[in-house]
């Protein structure tokens, strides 16, 4: 395998630890002196990373192949917190790599070759090769030309400092290469893009400064912070450059918010600096304190519970939108299935909170009013609404209600003498309503239940209405 040579003029920074801790809130990131980087990497890991990991460091050592690793697991392993993914560069073709190594450990690998980049894929990891390269954006929010380059180009084309990172792997004892000043940012605590023209060339990275920025417990570097609300404010029809990106890259940024241990944080974060209302001007943040973003949906997570839906926090961001306006988002996003029906489906739940709210609603009345719905949306809506009924309604759903099922099944219904038909589904769902509202229990009462309801005639082929 032919690998590029080794850049020149490249930045090497030793590893550092930190002389002053910052007195942040709980939970903030501490940079650490590191003695063994190869050992502090392999601590991080487990399973089919560390086995990655350690493949291509044999590899790298053994053909001198300029192989790094780069970006997030080199500043994870500084801050001394997991590693999420593990991402890879190499001076040379990444795409013959990722073969190579799928030879060497099994998986799959999926190339994208107008960006140089390959995905490993293994049954419970997915690593990125990429090529380093340099890139050229031909207009703000357009996807990059890309070309071969060398590391330092690599780094420099790079989102922010603390993720400008790369760890040489061929080296015996590696020194983090650090051109853009991502280990001083990672000392100060701040959150830095490389260069002004930062946002214009990719406006997603706007979501992505809230995102890392509350992750980390850090903070917007001020002339990034300026930067980023200018992008904010420009761009087409006034939805800032954002509007020039498409549904779909927008849409995954939020699935990354969505998908971090704490996203409240990074939304509330990306209301205030005017990010969300970029993408929908019903995100404001004033209109956002009624759902997602409310202290009552934040406190529900006080905690940091992780055992959540993901797609519960959409559901939250809509919850205050008229049909018209999610439809609206639905197609601005791009919006796969899932979302499009939390969406649909968290706004409808607004519309009959009414009627959950009735006094001494029957368990099957609140069955039917949601069991079409997307389990989701009714949790989110459980937390936001301000009906302590409505909640009631809902988690009585969630956690009883809708794993109720008749103990009879059609076959059994069939020897009772229920002609075969849609009958046999009618009667079911007559005696799942029973059940759930306490009128039969046991089997021996749901046969007793059947047998009443064919002798009233109810049952019959000539009969075939479900009856009272």
């Amino acid at each position: 395998m032919q690998l590029g040579p080794w850049s020149q003029g490249r930045r090497a920074a030793m590893l550092y630890y930190r002389r002053e801790v910052r007195q942040e809130g709980p939970g903030t990131p501490q940079q650490r002196h590191i003695d063994d980087f190869e050992t502090a990497i392999a601590s991080s890991l487990g399973g089919g990373g560390l086995a990655v990991f350690q493949t291509l460091r044999r590899l790298a050592l053994k053909n001198s192949w300029r192989v790094y690793l780069v970006g997030g697991p080199v500043r994870d392993v500084l801050l001394d917190v997991a590693i999420k993914d593990l991402d890879f560069g190499v001076e040379g073709d990444a795409p013959v790599l990722a073969h190579q190594l799928a030879e060497s450990l099994g998986g799959r690998v999926v190339t994208h070759a107008r960006f140089m980049t390959a995905t490993l894929i293994m049954p419970d990891l997915r690593v990125d090769l990429v090529t380093a390269r340099r890139e050229v954006y031909p207009r703000p929010g357009d996807l990059p030309r890309v070309f071969p380059g060398s590391v330092a180009e690599d780094l420099s084309r790079r989102d922010f400092s603390i993720n400008a990172l790369a760890l040489p792997l061929w080296e015996i004892a590696p020194q983090v290469l650090d051109p853009e000043g991502g280990l001083a940012d990672l000392d100060a605590g701040v959150v830095r893009v490389l260069h002004e023209r930062s946002f214009r060339d990719d406006p997603t990275r706007l979501l992505r400064a809230a995102r890392y920025e509350q992750r980390l417990g850090f903070e917007l570097e001020g002339q990034t912070r300026r930067w980023l609300a200018d992008a904010v404010a420009k761009g087409p029809r006034s939805k800032g450059l954002l509007g020039r990106v498409s549904g779909d890259r927008i849409r995954h940024e939020l699935e990354r918010i969505f998908e971090e241990k704490q996203p409240l944080p990074a939304l509330r974060r990306a209301a205030r600096l005017g990010v969300l209302a970029a993408i929908h001007p019903a995100w404001q943040e004033d209109m956002l304190t009624a759902g997602a973003l409310s202290d009552a949906f934040r406190e529900s997570f006080r905690d940091g519970a992780t055992d959540h839906d993901s797609l519960m926090y959409l559901a939250g961001l809509v919850y205050h939108f008229s049909p018209a306006q999610g439809d609206t988002l639905i197609r601005r996003l791009n919006m796969p299935r899932a979302w499009s029906e939390v969406v649909r489906d968290t706004i409808h739940l607004r519309g009959i909170e009414s009627r959950l709210a009735k006094e001494a609603l029957p368990p099957s009345h609140t069955y039917s009013l949601l069991q079409s719905l997307s389990p989701a949306a009714v949790r989110a809506v459980a937390k936001i609404t301000s009906s302590q009924r409505v909640s009631e309604a809902m988690n009585l759903f969630l956690d009883r209600l809708s794993g109720i099922t008749p103990r009879l099944r059609g076959s059994d219904l069939i020897s009772l003498g229920v002609a075969v038909g849609p009958m046999v589904s009618q009667i079911l769902e007559r005696l799942r309503d029973c059940r759930l509202d306490g009128q039969v229990d046991t089997g021996e009462d749901e046969r007793r239940w059947v047998l009443e309801y064919l002798q009233a005639g109810k049952g019959s082929e000539d009969n075939p209405e479900k009856g009272d």
